[in-house]
């Protein structure tokens, strides 16, 4: 059969103009999809990758973001970076925290109720692991670069917490070459002054970087995993560490206790969460049990309901009040559940957010009002896409929206009156970028 040349050009023409239509579509940036959300966009600088970012929120609605950027040539070149947004709206210059030299690994963010920074982060410097930190002032003023540990260590991970005048605690896990890896923790003044370093447990020596929440007053409650034990402590603002206490119950010697985490109210008193594996069951489920500002300890709590045995994530946020949200999301079917527990002890219904939703993040308000972002499927399940769903204090949920139609690994932070930003990675052609929506 014979093709008439003009028909084949005409063919060829649509062609073109169809690949030249879809490469075009790529380019475009993240369209709204919500109306409760802005626009997606792009915060970190074309030209590199960009990953592990973190978010803050501080009592005025201004915010803070930081990640790693990364260079896409030989030789590679990593930095910490940040950028600040004004609760008008104005987005701040792009700011290198990090010297060069460093291989840094997951900043994280603080602000104090005036909208000063701290970041901390750990990184190899071609020598050592250390941990570092940094203040960027609310004008975008960088202070001096600080290290926290010593040579000849290696950093599992860190956290950070600031008190309304700006006076933070940091923490990491520290490894020795003796196969000891002990909780340690720092005090970080505004003035920039560290305290000695400090072993907030030597036995057993196989811990988790401790979690850490500081009250108004400046005082902080300390919880990490140890040897599948949960230890804890409590610090005063004025420096003064309470005693060593194990709040993981002695059920079993072959159960297994994980992922040590914090809140904490206006007044201090905390509720300690963590993962629980039962050997009896295979099952993974959520724990907790509260610390007083005293330091009296209460009763150990399963939080998470019994039917749900194969607990995957799970994230906690809690009000000025002491209310908190809870969510965790299973295994495999990735059904994402929140409950509301009161700060009394009173367990809410289990609610079920979305039938799919994986690295999800809860944050509050002072009233307890807040939302739940997680990375949820796309389009053919290929690009996972962000989703969010605000819920009030009593922990009645509104509707599922799209934040970002394309993106994944999202987090957020809520200002005092509820106001959310959300940021999240973002492929592109070329470029691996941190975008950012704000909403409702």
């Amino acid at each position: 059969m014979t093709i008439n040349r003009s028909v084949l050009r005409w063919v060829s023409a649509v062609t073109v103009l169809l690949l030249l239509g879809l490469a075009w579509f790529a380019l475009l940036p993240t369209p709204r999809a919500s109306a409760l959300f802005s626009p997606g966009i792009s915060v970190s600088p074309t030209g590199y990758d960009a990953y592990d970012q973190r978010v803050a929120v501080d009592r005025q609605g201004d915010a803070a973001l930081v990640w790693v950027r990364k260079s896409r040539t030989y030789p590679y070149t990593w930095r910490v970076q940040f950028r600040s947004r004004s609760h008008t709206g104005a987005w701040g210059s792009t700011i290198t925290v990090s010297p060069s030299g460093q291989a840094p690994r997951s900043p994280k963010v603080v602000l104090d109720d005036d909208g000063d920074a701290v970041v901390v982060w750990d990184a190899y410097n071609g020598t050592d692991y250390h941990v570092y930190a940094r203040r960027v002032s609310r004008t975008g003023a960088l202070g001096t670069l600080r290290v926290l540990t010593p040579g000849g260590v290696s950093i599992h991970g860190t956290d950070v917490a600031v008190d309304p005048d700006g006076d933070a605690v940091v923490t990491w896990a520290e490894w020795h070459s003796t196969g000891a890896t002990f909780p340690m923790m720092r005090r970080y003044s505004r003035s920039g002054t560290l305290s000695a370093p400090v072993v907030l447990a030597s036995s057993p020596a196989r811990a988790d970087p401790p979690a850490v929440a500081l009250d108004r007053q400046g005082d902080a409650v300390l919880a990490w995993a140890n040897d599948w034990l949960v230890q804890a402590r409590t610090l005063s603002a004025s420096g003064t560490l309470g005693p060593l206490g194990t709040v993981s119950p002695d059920l079993s010697p072959i159960d297994r206790h994980f992922v040590a985490r914090v809140t904490i109210d206006r007044d201090g008193d905390a509720l300690v969460t963590w993962e629980h594996w039962t050997a009896a069951d295979l099952s993974t489920q959520i724990w907790g049990r509260w610390i007083s500002r005293d330091g009296v300890v209460g009763a150990v709590r399963q939080i998470t309901p019994s039917s749900h045995t194969d607990m995957s994530n799970y994230s906690v946020s809690s009000d000025l009040d002491g209310d908190v949200m809870l969510t965790w999301d299973l295994f495999p079917s990735a059904n994402l559940y929140a409950r509301r527990i009161s700060r009394t002890g009173t367990v809410g219904q289990p609610v079920l957010v979305t039938s799919y939703g994986r690295l999800h993040t809860v944050r509050i308000d002072d009233d307890g009002d807040g939302v739940v972002v997680w990375q949820g499927k796309g389009t053919g399940n290929i690009v996972s896409n962000v989703r969010a769903r605000r819920v009030t204090s009593s922990g009645t949920f509104g509707t599922a929206q799209v934040v970002a139609s394309n993106g994944r690994y999202p987090t957020t932070a809520v200002s005092p009156t509820g106001r959310a930003l959300v940021a999240w990675e973002r492929q592109f052609q070329v470029d691996l970028r941190i975008q950012a929506s704000v909403g409702p």
